[in-house]
């Protein structure tokens, strides 16, 4: 019994000692040659080994600091892992023949890319798939190119792999000089170029609406702080499509939270219109059998309803992508890892498509309810048709019709793009398949502004409003002529009537 405590404590007091014994036993003889400026150096006698490059020196590894920036930190001894890749061969026929790991080879050490690098992971993704060969390069059927030269294309390292919490090794591939200084393809830039043209017909509609007290009410501001949201995630997003490889990681990191933040609130706007427009028609249809609550404090809790849930969303992802306390098991945004912008859809499931794509499918319904009341009003309206020639009816419900179409093109223009982005998330399809899709969303700056502001009466009240401010007096538009095609419904001395008491701009 005594001689087996002796055994068990000199067991656990010599047990380190052995594992580092037994893993310097299977560490491979590695020989270095140091790279200098793309080119490298094999002494005379390794001249026959394999060659592999190495990013950090020997018993180093990559790893990222709080600033998302990738260090060469050195490695723990008692680390169960070797830098020890598995080389591959072909045969007298051609054939590649499995890979195995070399009890000696040389590494070329240092870091060839001038840029950013990019791992491949094809456990993830199978058309990462390579094979590194005995004389270096490496082998990537599906990659462009599919031979890559050692210590100019890539270079392999451990690195700390966070989802599956294990030291692995990988080939990170270097940017070319030309991704870099194009920055994006064709496509990205049009699509930029649009998001850029959007953003000034954005803030000529704000514009628009905020010089003309007739258009100040619970829609147009509604409409007003809708516009600004989309302007503001317009520019960071065509900031980013057009100068991310250039971007510090620290500013590329604070504007992909904006971006969330301008688009989520978006859609929550949108969600404001949407159900103001279902209010509106609600009220009416009912005969006015209710009263509508007040401007200022309907606006009130709407402000709430879009900012709220938007600014706790935004504070939930910085709390799970900055707080390193939170076990990595979690689903975490991780901005800024390998673009200005989620790393891969599924961490932009739960922070951007799944309230998105409630918010749409809310949307949907409250268009669905709208369109059968407006079809109810429409029966109530020939039934009453028959009895008398109402033409104030008449008017109104065209009023409304027009009011109901106008919220719904607004919300394809924002809804059918992302729902396209759901479909092709769901379905795992190429997002650019989508560009015509995307084109339209790009453009949708222009369109509110055709839809909101040139339409008549909205141009001829701001027209008016802009003749004022300059000195010249005109005429002011005859409320009678306008086919109001916004919310017909005002209150009847602005924000200070009575509570509910309306009056309809009809004659």
């Amino acid at each position: 019994m005594r001689f087996a405590c002796i055994c068990a404590l000199f067991a656990h007091l010599f047990a380190p000692i052995l594992a580092r014994a037994n893993n310097a036993m299977m560490a491979p003889d590695i020989h270095t040659a140091p790279l200098q400026n793309k080119t490298f150096l094999i002494p005379e006698q390794h001249k026959g080994l394999p060659l592999v490059p190495k990013c950090c020196p020997l018993n180093e590894i990559l790893v990222k600091d709080a600033d998302k920036t990738s260090l060469c930190v050195p490695l723990n001894n008692s680390a169960p892992v070797h830098f020890s890749p598995i080389f591959s061969k072909f045969n007298q026929t051609g054939m590649l023949l499995p890979g195995n790991e070399l009890k000696s080879f040389v590494a070329i050490v240092g870091n060839p890319c001038h840029y950013k690098k990019y791992p491949l992971e094809p456990e993830e993704n199978e058309y990462d798939e390579y094979h590194l060969l005995l004389n270096g390069s490496i082998f990537a059927p599906q990659h462009v190119p599919p031979m890559l030269v050692p210590g100019e294309h890539y270079c392999m390292e451990i690195v700390f792999e966070s989802k599956s919490d294990k030291l692995l090794l990988k080939p990170f591939i270097c940017f070319d000089e030309d991704s870099v200084t194009k920055g994006a393809d064709t496509k990205i830039i049009i699509y930029a170029c649009g998001l850029l043209i959007s953003v000034p017909f954005l803030i000529l509609t704000i514009v628009a609406y905020m010089i003309t007290p007739k258009l100040r009410d619970v829609h147009g501001k509604a409409l007003c702080h809708y516009c600004g949201c989309l302007a503001l995630a317009f520019i960071t997003l065509a900031i980013t499509q057009l100068a991310s490889a250039q971007m510090p990681p620290e500013l590329c990191f604070s504007i992909a939270f904006v971006i969330q933040f301008s688009f989520v609130a978006c859609f929550f706007w949108l969600n404001v219109i949407c159900i103001e427009t279902w209010l509106m028609v609600r009220y009416h249809v009912n005969q006015r059998s209710y009263q509508r609550t007040p401007c200022k404090m309907l606006f009130f809790y709407y402000s709430i309803w879009a900012w709220g849930p938007s600014a706790v969303l935004i504070l939930i992802s910085m709390a799970m992508d900055l707080n390193p306390t939170i076990p990595t098991t979690y689903v975490k945004p991780t901005f800024g890892k390998d673009s200005c912008w989620f790393k891969s859809d599924e961490e932009a499931m739960p922070y951007f498509y799944v309230p998105v794509g409630l918010l749409l499918l809310a949307n949907m319904i409250l268009f669905v309810i709208t369109a059968v009341n407006i079809n109810k009003y429409q029966q109530q309206l020939t039934l009453r048709r028959l009895l008398r020639n109402d033409r104030v009816e008449q008017k109104l419900f065209r009023r409304l019709k027009r009011t109901f179409f106008v919220c719904l093109v607004l919300f394809f223009l924002m809804g059918l793009n992302w729902t396209m982005e759901l479909i092709s998330w769901w379905i795992d399809a190429d997002q650019l398949d989508w560009s015509a899709f995307d084109l339209v969303n790009a453009l949708q700056g222009v369109l509110i502004f055709g839809l909101f502001v040139l339409r008549r009466p909205i141009r001829d009240f701001v027209w008016h409003r802009i003749q004022k401010i300059r000195g010249i007096h005109t005429a002011e538009p005859e409320v009678g002529s306008m086919e109001l095609a916004l919310l017909p419904v005002m209150p009847m001395n602005g924000d200070s009537g009575l509570p509910g008491q309306t009056h309809l701009i009809i004659t």
